[in-house]
């Protein structure tokens, strides 16, 4: 086969822009483009998008990505995207109103009643919770931040909409539908409505009896697909409203965590990958269900079939770097940033970055962030550094059940997402942690580049070495010596101190 010009289109839904961008057949970026959109909150727990401003700016960034790339002929188009999202279509696939994203806690209350009664453990009556670890390899979270405390809510709080309701989709499988015309979710995906068999990776189907534990219709639930089926062809109106060839394949694709593993390059067991966007996670390949209830870590379907991944997202990362940059009036401006990192001094402060609570290694959604140790003496670059240290220090929290999970050091640490980007994070990270760093090709693109290489996977365009090296070469950053031990027991230590007052303080906004 001539290979010359082919290429794979990649789309990443994500929680305030969609990317596209357009990979050769080695996972090269030939071009890619951004279009944001807003997100709607308030002090009720509500955090909601318009579906539609989801079509129109994918539509543009589309375009823009393929006016970027030159004269390609793209064989495929893979999906990523924010998951644990709700929205409800009506047969056509119109949205019923606004979806409800996975900042959303408004289904808290419904989760805890679900799961609840005698004899407890955690807030979970210990049958139901047995039954839920045995089958799907989790459990509903109490913070109400999953698909199913989405869909509780609707049924609770809004009937009409929940009983209109033809299926509940996730973001990115509404986007296939609206592409496709077709109705289907990758097993990956629907993993958090908490009602589907997990014991089998290669084979992911819903269990009636937790559907119905649940309280559910399964007429409301859309069928189930591999991450690497094709959900359809590209429709006619869409072809044209894009510019490519109607019936053009498109590959269901995972989630972000999901994809960002594949297109960081690590898809054998223990390979593990460090994201830090706008939230952090570290995940692997792993080959076994497992749970870990204590540190909220668990293995759940991978977007490679058969496999499973280690699902440990952290809430809070490159949002505490954008938080402290608006306070100091350095919003966007990251020439500054660097200059006032690389000018700090040692000040000893610490930084908590639980600004929206936290969800591993401790599930506490009502923990929030603080800086301490600070004196007059303190300058910005002295705030940001330690704001990166505590998001650094964090993930070292992190590492440790994430070790054990796995059965080994995480080591070296892939990083990729935006955040890998800076010049100071990724030195930050391997001094914190004493673990050599290594960021990916392009890491802003991980997540919609493993869209991208499973879509070319699925069409026979790449193989799995090719994926393996789709995301080199590295950059390598080595501990320096610098001992952040001392720290880091302050750092629990502070959480230790401060989690029940905090608890106290924030309980009834979660």
């Amino acid at each position: 086969m001539d290979r010359t010009g082919l290429a794979v289109l990649g789309i990443d839904l994500g929680t305030s822009s969609v990317k596209a961008a357009v990979f050769d057949a080695s996972g090269g970026l030939l071009s890619s483009s951004v279009r944001p959109y807003g997100i709607r909150v308030d002090s009720s727990g509500m955090a909601e998008q318009d579906p539609r401003d989801w079509v129109r700016a994918s539509i543009d960034a589309v375009r823009d990505a393929l006016d970027g790339a030159g004269n390609v002929r793209v064989r495929a188009i893979g999906l990523t995207g924010q998951w644990s999202g709700t929205v409800p279509v009506d047969s056509n696939t119109e949205p019923l109103g606004n979806a409800i994203i996975w900042m959303d806690t408004r289904g808290a209350r419904a989760v805890r009643r679900l799961a609840g009664g005698f004899p407890s453990l955690g807030g979970y009556r210990v049958d139901k919770l047995v039954r839920w670890i045995r089958i799907t390899g989790g459990a509903p979270a109490m913070s109400g931040k999953d698909s199913l405390a989405h869909v509780l809510y609707l049924k609770e709080e809004e009937p009409d909409r929940y009983r209109e309701a033809w299926k509940f989709l996730e973001p990115k499988d509404f986007l296939a539908a609206r592409l496709t015309g077709s109705v289907k979710a990758s097993w990956d995906n629907i993993a958090l409505m908490w009602c589907t068999d997990n014991r089998n990776p290669g084979n992911v189907m819903y269990d009636k009896g937790l559907v119905r534990l649940a309280g559910l219709q399964m007429d409301k639930l859309p069928e189930i697909v591999s991450p690497a089926d094709a959900v359809g062809g590209l429709s006619r109106e869409m072809a044209g409203e894009l510019g490519l060839g109607e019936g053009l394949p498109v590959i269901s694709g995972g989630g972000d965590m999901q994809c960002s593993l594949i297109g960081s390059g690590c898809t054998q067991e223990g390979e593990a990958l460090l994201y830090l966007g706008t939230s952090s996670w570290i995940t692997s390949h792993v080959k076994r269900k497992k749970t870990d209830v204590a540190h909220n870590i668990a293995s759940l379907p991978a977007a490679l079939p058969g496999l499973y991944f280690l699902a440990a997202e952290q809430e809070n990362a490159g949002s505490c770097l954008e938080f402290a940059c608006d306070l100091l009036g350095l919003k966007g401006d990251y020439g500054r940033v660097h200059e006032a990192v690389a000018a700090s001094g040692e000040s000893g402060a610490i930084f908590l970055p639980w600004l929206m609570g936290e969800r591993a290694p401790v599930e506490e959604p009502w923990l929030r962030g603080g800086i301490f140790n600070v004196s007059l003496s303190t300058g910005k670059g002295e705030v940001i550094r330690s704001v990166m240290e505590g998001v650094a220090l964090n993930s070292r929290w992190l590492l440790g059940p994430v070790d054990a999970f796995l059965g080994t050091r995480s080591e070296p640490l892939r990083m990729a997402g935006g955040c890998a980007l800076s010049p100071d994070w990724p030195q930050i990270y391997a001094d914190v942690t004493g673990r050599r760093v290594q960021v990916v090709r392009d890491p802003r693109e991980a997540t919609v580049r493993g869209a991208a290489m499973l879509a070319a996977m699925s069409t026979g365009l790449a193989d799995m070495d090719a994926v393996r090296r789709c995301c080199l070469p590295y950059r390598e950053f080595r501990p320096s010596g610098k001992d952040y031990s001392e720290r880091y027991e302050v750092f629990l230590e502070l959480y230790r101190k401060l989690r029940r007052e905090m608890r106290r303080m924030n309980s009834r906004q979660v």
